[in-house]
């Protein structure tokens, strides 16, 4: 259901109903993360909290992972149709939860479990109108070496979420470049996209094209595009957000961002 972890590099994303961040596989009715799985005669690591030095926030879901869960296994997290478009569970393993307690890299699943806490958070807040999360699975390059030929479902897909866009709605969109987080905010009426990249480049390439070509179609969908001079092109805005000083905190900003901007 989602990519592999984010930093730098290539990316990858799975089909989304493979339910894992990690290749599955199956032995009779049990599931398998592959990433527990270690070379015959080799030690697999231990990975212990450290409880004392820990961000006091952090500590609550640290003693649940410690008590409740063992290294391979996983908690299930409901995803809603609002996100990925269709009902369907998240997975988070216990390296996951090890990972993001720690600052390591962080995977899809992190964020999408973090954007399922905001989208309950607005409806409880009276905002569920307001925001619309766009899972990243969704709209993020399978591969990034050549042109993606997927673009097109993927930009089918973003279209899905815009269709019957309200005035004032908001569309917050992590997108996965290659193993680097940023973050995409649409405004389909200004015919805007707001854009946050923790490392401040201002290439967005595939990006770029993606949000053009689904927005374009939903200017033809709503008759916008007939209102609009033919000409008008999306607009895109570079947004300044804290600078990451390494090379895998992209995700954690991400996070920050979607918050923010509610």
């Amino acid at each position: 259901m989602s990519m592999n972890k984010a930093s730098r590099g290539p990316s990858h994303v799975p089909d989304p109903v493979a339910g894992n961040k990690k290749r599955q596989k199956k032995a009779g009715n049990k599931t398998i993360d592959s990433r527990t799985e270690v070379q015959q005669g080799a030690q697999e690591q231990k990975l212990v909290f450290d409880f004392n030095n820990m961000n006091r926030a952090m500590k609550h879901l640290a003693y649940y992972a410690h008590s409740s869960m063992r290294q391979g296994n996983q908690i299930e997290v409901p995803i809603p149709y609002t996100i990925m478009g269709f009902d369907m569970p998240v997975f988070l393993s216990f390296e996951d939860i090890y990972e993001f307690i720690n600052l390591q890299e962080i995977s899809a699943n992190c964020i999408l479990v973090y954007m399922r806490y905001l989208e309950e958070l607005c409806r409880i807040n009276g905002q569920a109108e307001k925001f619309v999360f766009v899972s990243p699975s969704l709209i993020s390059p399978v591969r990034t070496d050549t042109e993606d030929a997927g673009r097109r479902e993927r930009a089918d897909n973003l279209l899905s979420f815009l269709r019957d866009a309200p005035k004032e709605r908001l569309y917050l969109v992590p997108h996965n470049r290659g193993r680097h987080w940023v973050l995409g905010v649409i405004d389909p009426w200004e015919d805007l996209v707001i854009y946050f990249d923790p490392l401040r480049e201002k290439k967005r390439d595939d990006f770029t094209e993606l949000m053009n070509m689904a927005l374009a179609d939903w200017k033809i969908t709503t008759g916008e595009g007939i209102r609009r001079r033919r000409d008008c092109k999306t607009k895109f805005s570079n947004r300044p957000c804290p600078l990451q000083e390494g090379s895998v905190e992209c995700g954690y900003f991400i996070l920050g961002e979607n918050g923010v901007n509610m």
